[in-house]
């Protein structure tokens, strides 16, 4: 197109025209520097009015329009509010010259761009209405523009939870696409498409959607090679990536993650890099490699932070507030989630404010006060009311039940209880230890984890016998995540004998959970964990015989009775033939009802799924207590 301009008897309006037809196929395939190169004196800058001087009002439309758009890619990638919303105006300007002049094509395609803007600022109802908008000014003209824009209208119904909605919408314009010849929108579709599966597959517990996804994210990697949009082939690998991690095969999801990586940072996408740098967080957090997931979310919100672009960068919050927990960060976590909720919820991500909030729960519900426990849950409800992921409702669920919980351990014992039921099994010293530890919970939470405040609270002159009441081996070692972390100490030059460093090496609970069921699972981690136990989960029982006989040094078993390979009452019966593991406790958590069989096996407690979650943590810390009181 470009070597058209050699012709001198060409009019400034034709030129202007080849130069944006040049531009808008450039941007296409995310060669923005090139794109602006071939604008040539019509550019002036990211968001600057371009020069319009002797130009027909139909060309000064088609320039401002290319400007603008080309202006929101660049701004969104360098993470410029102020330029974005400089692009805007410029679209808005073009679509008013497209009214006027009646052409309600390019009127509806400068309102598509104007949307896509606002969806990339997360703003997706104002999106919604803008690309309804374009389709009705469309009518039955320029089906491919349609589909384009039929398209875009997916990713804010996706953004938003309406999956099933999306993926109607996309159903419906596959006929269209069957013959076209544009790699681009074809990859579009493919790209769109895979995403609305995978999360589908997700919520709705489908692998064959999941399986499509991965055959779509193919397809649109392949269309987007074809036409040459590395932008676009990007956005396919990352999403493939991210569907990876969910099926739990990091490696490849790395794999992935990088080579989108690097095809953003080729077309200097600062701000889709950071987002590749989220998910490349949470596969890092999901192999337990902590501190390199911090690094590469506080990347990511730090690019983030900077544009305007809050959808995202609420979601990068969340993210980094649930790396922060895992790390001990308490008091920091709390209040990047608390930011996130209130960044995603101003930019209209009600959904995802509600999650920002669902992971303040999960991760600090044992660390806050019943208060704000019970308003930080009413709060994601009430964001949460229209959404259709299964896997956030069951979230949503999970954590009224632990609050529901928590209020029924406060009632009077007559009130939800038969006479029969409050004494079986009744011991004085563990209720007195009970009722003792709810105070000490209380004094901890409101004395922001000092002992000696949450001490001087509870009426204790001196803080020594509380701090060895939260040591390992003391009656309320349980509670001991809820305290400040102990500074680390510079060493003695006097070292103590081997007999004191034996006394005073801590005793780490370790658990294991032996469940093929992948939420239950997840929920048994994230209610333990919490506690600061850690939970090693096992799918298999005959890979749970093996672990048995190893010598990693559990201090009590999780085991449910539907298995493959062994079941549950097999496994607690071998387990009392070995030696090492004899005394261990077990706790048989089943739906299954096989409660005499359980304890003629050999059990230390039998727990209901999924209804006694809630009663894990205590019988754990009876049973770890009960253990280490017959030791001594």
């Amino acid at each position: 197109m470009l070597r058209q301009l050699d012709d001198p008897t060409l009019t400034p309006d034709a030129r202007a025209e080849i130069r944006c037809r040049a531009a808008a196929d450039l941007e296409h395939r995310g060669q923005y520097e090139d794109a602006i190169n071939a604008l040539a004196e019509l550019w002036q800058g990211i968001g600057e009015r371009p020069a319009l001087e002797g130009l027909t009002e139909r060309t000064a439309a088609e320039i401002v329009l290319r400007v603008g758009t080309l202006s929101g890619w660049l701004a969104s990638a360098a993470q410029d509010k102020e330029k974005q919303e400089a692009a805007k105006d410029l679209i808005s300007n073009s679509m008013t010259r497209f009214k006027a002049l009646g052409e309600p094509a390019r009127a509806a395609a400068a309102q598509s761009d104007l949307a896509f803007c606002y969806w990339r600022e997360g703003a997706f109802d104002e999106a919604r209405d803008i690309y309804n908008e374009a389709l009705k000014r469309l009518a039955e003209q320029d089906p491919e523009l349609k589909a384009k824009i039929s398209i875009r209208r997916t990713m804010v119904e996706f953004s938003t939870g309406r999956l099933n909605d999306a993926l109607r919408i996309l159903s419906d314009l596959a006929p269209t696409l069957e013959e076209s010849t544009n790699y681009a929108l074809k990859g579009k579709f493919h790209n769109q498409l895979g995403c609305v599966l995978m999360f589908l597959g997700k919520t709705e517990r489908r692998p064959d959607y999941k399986d499509r996804a991965i055959i779509e994210y193919t397809a649109a990697s392949h269309y987007f090679e074809l036409a040459g949009h590395t932008s676009y082939r990007a956005s396919a690998e990352s999403n493939l990536g991210y569907l990876l991690y969910l099926v739990g095969r990091y490696q490849e999801a790395h794999e992935h993650l990088n080579s989108a990586r690097v095809l953003f940072l080729a077309v200097r996408d600062k701000g889709r890099v950071a987002q590749v740098d989220d998910a490349r967080a949470l596969v890092l957090l999901a192999e337990g490699r902590t501190r390199k997931a911090e690094r590469a979310i506080s990347d990511a919100v730090r690019v983030l932070s900077r544009g305007g672009e809050q959808g995202l960068y609420a979601e990068a919050l969340t993210t980094q507030g649930r790396v922060l927990a895992k790390l001990g960060n308490f008091p920091e976590s709390r209040n990047t989630l608390r930011k996130a909720a209130k960044v995603a919820e101003a930019a209209g991500a009600v959904e995802d404010a509600g999650r920002a909030l669902l992971v303040f729960i999960e991760e600090h519900g044992e660390r806050i006060t019943e208060r704000e426990l019970l308003e930080s849950y009413q709060r994601a409800n009430a964001l949460l009311r229209e959404t259709q992921d299964a896997e956030t409702i069951a979230r949503l669920r999970e954590c009224a039940r632990r609050i529901v919980a928590a209020r029924l351990t406060r009632l009077p014992p007559y009130r939800h209880r038969s006479l029969a039921d409050f004494w079986a099994n009744f011991n004085l010293t563990e209720r007195v230890h009970a009722y003792e530890a709810r105070y000490i919970r209380r004094a901890l939470i409101d004395a922001k984890g000092s002992i000696t405040r949450a001490a001087r609270l509870l009426g204790w002159d001196y803080h020594g016998t509380f701090q060895s009441m939260l040591d390992e081996g003391g009656r309320h070692h349980d509670l001991a995540h809820l305290r400040t972390p102990l500074e680390k100490r510079n060493k003695s030059i006097i070292r103590g004998s081997r007999r004191q460093r034996r006394r005073t090496k801590r005793r780490t609970i370790e658990i294991l959970h032996v469940e093929d069921y992948q939420l239950v699972a997840d929920a048994v981690r994230n209610t333990l964990e919490a506690l600061g136990w850690k939970v090693e989960t096992c799918a298999d029982g005959a890979e749970a015989i093996k672990i048995l006989a190893s010598n990693e040094p559990f201090s009590i078993f999780i085991f449910d009775y539907d298995l493959p390979g062994q079941n549950g009452i097999e496994l607690t019966r071998h387990a009392r033939t070995l030696p090492h593991r004899r005394r261990t406790p077990i706790i048989m958590f089943s739906a299954s009802d096989i409660e005499p069989e359980a304890w003629r096996a050999g059990v230390s407690a039998v727990l209901q799924k999924p209804q006694d979650v809630g009663r894990l943590s205590e019988t754990v810390t009876r049973l770890l207590t009960k253990d280490t009181t017959g030791r001594k």
